[in-house]
């Protein structure tokens, strides 16, 4: 699918090269990334965040670009399913996606976005998913992952902030690693807290501050 400059949100900066300070950090971070990988089990990674607003699905998508970029194979999978938002920040539309394929037992293809011309792949959610848990921990979900994996050299999942839903702790079992997003002056101390006490800290690779003033 063809990617629209104008339908695409402002904030994804690493779709085009206009500006290269603000791809800068990206870029660092696609650079520690394959670092690790080199030393360490590191394909899957679980981006998420304390609460809505800290802009993690704008954090995936750069990074997937980013990643795409340095030549990497991506995948993006939408695992917000309370309010799925990549194909709006992408403007574009799919009849099928994640929960659907799960459901039908479809191949992983009928579901898949490729993005041109920035080159990555992205397994979206249509709508809000009612039953995550139950999908979550499907043995067909496992195997689609399985099955992907040999294909990528990175899987990016997006899930919902850990505040707002348990799906990140289930998605936590199918990863590698998790990268935070933090928004400056967002949560507060103890929701900050709660959150990350509700992660592997034995998993967590880093953190992305986001919405940084400059």
């Amino acid at each position: 699918m063809d990617l629209r400059p104008k339908r695409l949100d402002p904030r994804l900066v690493a779709f085009n090269d206009f500006d290269p300070h603000l791809i800068a950090p990206y870029n660092r971070l696609v650079i520690s990334l394959i670092s690790a990988a080199a030393s360490r089990k590191l394909k899957r990674l679980l981006i998420a965040s304390t609460q809505y607003g800290d802009g993690r699905t704008t954090v995936t998508l750069n990074l997937a670009a980013a990643l795409a970029r340095a030549r990497q194979r991506v995948l993006v999978v939408e695992s917000d399913f309370l309010r799925p938002s990549a194909m709006r920040l992408l403007g574009i539309d799919s009849a099928t996606g994640l929960a659907e394929a799960v459901a039908k037992g479809l191949a992983p293809s009928k579901a898949m976005v490729w993005l041109q011309p920035i080159g990555f792949n992205l397994l979206p959610t249509c709508a809000q998913v009612e039953n995550s848990a139950e999908l979550l921990a499907s043995p067909f979900f496992e195997v689609m992952l399985r099955n992907l994996s040999p294909e990528f050299d990175f899987i990016l999942f997006d899930s919902a902030p850990l505040l707002a839903a348990a799906d990140a702790r289930l998605l936590e079992r199918h990863t590698d690693a998790t990268l935070l997003v933090i928004r400056q002056g967002g949560a507060s101390t103890n929701q900050m807290a709660k959150a990350v006490s509700l992660l592997d800290e034995d998993r967590l690779l880093g953190a992305v501050l986001n919405h940084v003033e400059s």
